[in-house]
């Protein structure tokens, strides 16, 4: 039995081909990834991020003259919703007292989290005081974001839900 720095039998054998064979996919997997992650730039990041951050206390402030309102609504969606298919979306909006909302617009935005190219609006008709409907189809599967405005004069309101979209 020859034991030795230079006996090249161990090359031979399988459990080493095999431990060498799983570093060499382990470290170009990851250089692989290193490169990616380095020369494609990160999906889901905003453009405008800055002035997104600036308009924070703006946003407070609508926040709060909606409280103040008084206003609450529910966006009632089909319970199956499928792509293509047009199918009817209601917005309920009530003020105090639970009476139904006379609103000058109502306006759903649709908005799919993971691409905002595919993203729309539908204004929506009044079907009788505080009930306001629109008919569309969605033109992908996945997760929608759904977020109704209802404007009466210069007062805003929104009411959001968050859908799947089944194929």
């Amino acid at each position: 039995m020859n034991i030795s720095q230079g006996n090249s039998e161990a090359l031979k054998n399988p459990w080493v081909l095999g431990l060498l064979l799983f570093l060499a996919i382990f470290l170009t997997a990851n250089g692989i990834f290193i490169y990616l992650a380095f020369s494609l730039p990160p999906n889901l990041v905003v453009k405008d991020f800055y002035e997104r951050g600036e308009t924070y206390e703006q946003t407070q402030k609508q926040i709060n003259e909606e409280q103040e309102l008084g206003w609450s609504g529910t966006i009632m969606t089909p319970s199956m919703a499928r792509v293509h298919r047009a199918q009817i979306y209601e917005v309920l909006l009530h003020g105090r007292n639970s009476a139904g909302l006379d609103l000058d617009l109502v306006t759903i935005h649709a908005y799919r989290p993971s691409n905002s190219k595919d993203d729309f609006s539908v204004e929506m008709t009044k079907e009788r005081i505080g009930v306001y409907r629109a008919s569309f189809s969605f033109k992908l599967p996945g997760i929608w974001d759904l977020i109704a405005e209802a404007r009466l004069g210069e007062q805003a309101f929104l009411v959001t839900k968050r859908i799947t979209i089944s194929p």
